[in-house]
């Protein structure tokens, strides 16, 4: 199809880089877990950047992203107490909507990876179409909710699942007694808010391994690279 291939690399002698027309370096050092965290946040920041020059209505301020990360990190105190609740739990789900949907996802795959925790991520909307089935008092709920455009309708959600017992970790800038906790991310633009929402959910999948006595930086059956199909 001759379709022109923008590989963007950590690793700037890795395969992906000689098959690339254009290579985005991440630069942002080696990442020796097996769980993918600063060059996931990376690769957003590069799409990001080139969202932005492709478009003339987005203006973004990366340094207000840089502060807001630099706040949540330091001060992990809270995100350690809730991580101690997990070390028993079975299944968590993570609930997003819109462009919050892929982070749900992504934290799934990090609390998956990290604890051997079973976690799926649901969009908030299909939730009456089977996840409210598996809503009870032994499942933990992690909403994702920044104060955008989705969020009265995923509070609205997050009713329906507090209603059939399970216990609700709200990820917000906003404070709701919904929420059995309450980790709060900083308000800021609010297309940025898929990239900020993910560091604390990282942290709390770290904190959960180490509840577990689970290595976080080596999950097992698992490798960096994958070598095969």
């Amino acid at each position: 199809m001759n379709c022109k291939i923008i590989s963007i690399v950590n690793l700037l002698t890795s395969s992906l880089t000689r098959k690339g027309d254009v290579v985005l370096g991440m630069n942002c050092g080696p990442e020796i877990g097996v769980a993918a965290t600063k060059s996931f946040t990376a690769q957003i920041i590069i799409l990001y950047k080139i969202i932005q020059k492709l478009s003339e209505n987005i203006t973004i301020n990366f340094e207000e992203f840089s502060e807001s990360i630099s706040k949540m990190i330091e001060n992990p105190k809270k995100i350690e107490k809730i991580a101690k609740e997990l070390k028993h739990v079975s299944d968590i789900y993570i609930l997003g909507r819109g462009i919050n949907y892929p982070i749900a996802i992504e934290s799934a795959l990090k609390l998956k990876e990290l604890t051997y925790i079973h976690a799926e991520g649901i969009p908030a909307g299909e939730l009456k179409h089977g996840p409210l089935a598996l809503m009870d008092t032994d499942v933990f709920v992690i909403i994702i909710n920044p104060n955008d455009s989705t969020y009265t309708d995923t509070l609205t959600s997050a009713r329906e699942i507090k209603a059939r017992g399970a216990k609700i970790i709200g990820v917000s800038d906003i404070e709701s007694d919904i929420y059995d906790h309450w980790i709060e991310i900083p308000k800021i633009n609010e297309i940025l808010y898929p990239i900020s929402e993910i560091i604390p959910i990282q942290l709390l999948a770290y904190y959960a391994a180490l509840e577990k006595d689970t290595d976080p930086d080596y999950p097992r059956n698992l490798a960096k690279s994958v070598t095969v199909k």
